[in-house]
C-alpha cells in the first residue's frame, strides 16, 4: 500500500471535469436514510438530555457517581466503536457491507434501552453496578446498529454535494426526534405515571423503543450501497494507515470532539439551571426543546448556504456565531426566561451549521483517505470518528458532574448562591471555550467541494489504470 503524498489542490483539473455529475439519489433514498437518525435519536436525545437527571433526581445517585457511570459506560462504547466499524467494513452479505446490521440489531438495542429504566429498589453497590451494567449494555448495542448506519452515509453516493443533501435529512430527522423527546419526556412520565417516576420513565421508554423498529426497518429497505467495497479485505494495518495517513479525518474528529463536549455542557448543565437557578424546572422541556426546534427549522438554510458555498464556510459561520451568543449569555448574567429562550434560539441556529458541516465533511474523507492510501475503509473511518464524539462526551459528562459537586450542588435541595453561580458558569464559559477550539479544526480542513471532485477523478484515473485483482 503506497502513500500519494500529494495536495487536493495541485491535482490536475481534467481529473473532475465540469460536466461530470453523479446522479442525483431519489427522494426514497434520502428520506429512507435520515429517518434511521429519528430512531436513533430517540435513544440518544433520551440518554444525553434526561438520563443524568434520571440517575441523580430519580434514583437518589450522588452526581459524580451518575456523572462517571454515564462516562464510563459511554467511554466503553467509545471504544467499541472502531471495533465495529472494522468488524462492519470487513462484513459480507447479500445485503451488502451495513444494511444487515439494521435489520438484525434493532430489538436488542431496543430490549438493551428499557432495561436501563426498569424500576429496582437496589441501593449503593448494588444500585451502582445495576445501573453501570445496564447502560453498559445499552451502549455496546448502540454501537452494534450506529456503526454501519454512519458507514452507509459514504456508500449511498460519492458526490460532495448529495452528501451534503444526505447530512441535511439525516439532521433534520435527528432534530425531530430531539425535538420530540425534548418536549414529550417528562409530559409522557407524569402521564403515564402522575405518583411515580420510576414506572413513568419505564413506560416512556418503552413507548420509544417500540416507535425505533418500524423506522429502522424502512431504512433498511429504502437504502442500497451503491460504491464498491475494497477488493481486499481490510487488515489491521491497512485501518491504522487510513486513519494515521488521513489530514482530513483527523482535523473532523478533533472539531468533533470539541462540539460534543460543547453540546454535552449545554444539554447536561441546562436542567439544573432551569431547575435551580430559574425556579422554572416546568420549562425545562421547553428551554431544552428550543435548541432543537431552531437547529430544525434552520437546517435547509444550513443547507442551501453549504450547497452554495462550502461546508468549511457553514462550520465556521456557526461557530463563530455560537461563541458570541454564549459570551452574551455570560455578559448578561443569569437572565429573564424571555431572554434566556431568545438566546437559546440562537444557539440552536448556530449549532445547526456546526453539526450538519461536520456529518457532511466525514463521507468526504472516505475519499481522501483511499487517494492518500489506495484504502476506502469507511467502517474504519466512522468507527474512529465516534469514538471521538463518544469519549469527548464522556469525558464532558464525567467533568459536568464533578463540577456540580465542585460548586456544591445537591439535589432536590434549594441551593447555595455560589452553588447557582457556578451552575450558571457551566452554562456558557466551558462551551466558548470549547466551540473556539472547534473552529481551530475546521478553518484547517483541507477538501473544499473542488477538491473533492478532484480526488473523485483521481480515483476513478487509478481504477481505470490499475490492473484487476
Amino acid at each position: 500500500m503506497a502513500l500519494v503524498n500529494l495536495d487536493p489542490a495541485a491535482l490536475p483539473a481534467s481529473l473532475a471535469p465540469a460536466q461530470e455529475r453523479t446522479e442525483s439519489l431519489p427522494f426514497r433514498t434520502k428520506f429512507g436514510f435520515g429517518i434511521g437518525d429519528f430512531a436513533f435519536n430517540l435513544y440518544w436525545e433520551t440518554t444525553t438530555l434526561y438520563l443524568l437527571y434520571y440517575y441523580t433526581d430519580v434514583l437518589g445517585l450522588s452526581p459524580i457517581i451518575a456523572g462517571w457511570i454515564f462516562g464510563g459506560a459511554m467511554l466503553w462504547d467509545a471504544f467499541c466503536d472502531p471495533v465495529a466499524g472494522y468488524i462492519a467494513n470487513r462484513t459480507r452479505s447479500r445485503w451488502g457491507r451495513y444494511r444487515p446490521y439494521l435489520l438484525f440489531g434493532c430489538i436488542p438495542l431496543a430490549i438493551s434501552f428499557v432495561t436501563m429504566f426498569i424500576p429496582t429498589s437496589a441501593q449503593g453497590a448494588s444500585l451502582v453496578a445495576l445501573v453501570l451494567g445496564s447502560h453498559m449494555l445499552f451502549r455496546s448495542s448502540y454501537t452494534v446498529l450506529s456503526m454501519p448506519y454512519n458507514a452507509l452515509m459514504a456508500t449511498l453516493t460519492d458526490d460532495s454535494r448529495e452528501r451534503g443533501s444526505l447530512a441535511a435529512y439525516r439532521m433534520l430527522c435527528a432534530k425531530a426526534a430531539g425535538l420530540f423527546v425534548a418536549l414529550s419526556t417528562l409530559e409522557l412520565v407524569h402521564v403515564f405515571s402522575p405518583a411515580d417516576e420510576k414506572h413513568g420513565f419505564l413506560m416512556v421508554m418503552i413507548l420509544y423503543a417500540v416507535l425505533s423498529l418500524p423506522v429502522f426497518l424502512f431504512t433498511f429497505f429504502a437504502t442500497k450501497e451503491r460504491t464498491q467495497p475494497d477488493a481486499h479485505t481490510l487488515s489491521v494495518r491497512d485501518a491504522l494507515a487510513v486513519v494515521l495517513h488521513n489530514r482530513a479525518l483527523l482535523l473532523v474528529c478533533g472539531m468533533a470532539c470539541a462540539l460534543s463536549a460543547t453540546g454535552t455542557f449545554l444539554s447536561k448543565t441546562l436542567p439544573y439551571v432551569m431547575k435551580y437557578a430559574l425556579l422554572r424546572e416546568d420549562l425545562i422541556g421547553l428551554a431544552v426543546g428550543i435548541v432543537t426546534l431552531q437547529a430544525f427549522i434552520t437546517i435547509p438554510f444550513w443547507a442551501w448556504v453549504m450547497r452554495r458555498t462550502s461546508k468549511r464556510l457553514v462550520a465556521l459561520s456557526g461557530g463563530i456565531l455560537g461563541i458570541c451568543t454564549y459570551a452574551v449569555l455570560g455578559w448578561l448574567g443569569t437572565p429573564s426566561i424571555t431572554a434566556l429562550l431568545f438566546l437559546l434560539a440562537i444557539i440552536g441556529f448556530a449549532s445547526a451549521a456546526t453539526m450538519l458541516a461536520m456529518w457532511a465533511m466525514i463521507p468526504d474523507s472516505v475519499e481522501y483517505g483511499e487517494w492518500r492510501t489506495g484504502v476506502r475503509g469507511e467502517g474504519t473511518i466512522f468507527g474512529v470518528f465516534a469514538f471521538t464524539l463518544k469519549s469527548s462526551l464522556a469525558i464532558a459528562v464525567g467533568g459536568v458532574g464533578h463540577l456540580l459537586d465542585a460548586v456544591g450542588f445537591i439535589a432536590n435541595q434549594p441551593q447555595t448562591p455560589a452553588a447557582i453561580s457556578g451552575i450558571w458558569a457551566m452554562l456558557w464559559q466551558g462551551p466558548i471555550t470549547l466551540l473556539s477550539i472547534a473552529m481551530l479544526f475546521a478553518f484547517f480542513y483541507p477538501v473544499s467541494p473542488a477538491a473533492h471532485a478532484q480526488i473523485r477523478g483521481a480515483l476513478r484515473q487509478r481504477q481505470r489504470t490499475s490492473p484487476p485483482h
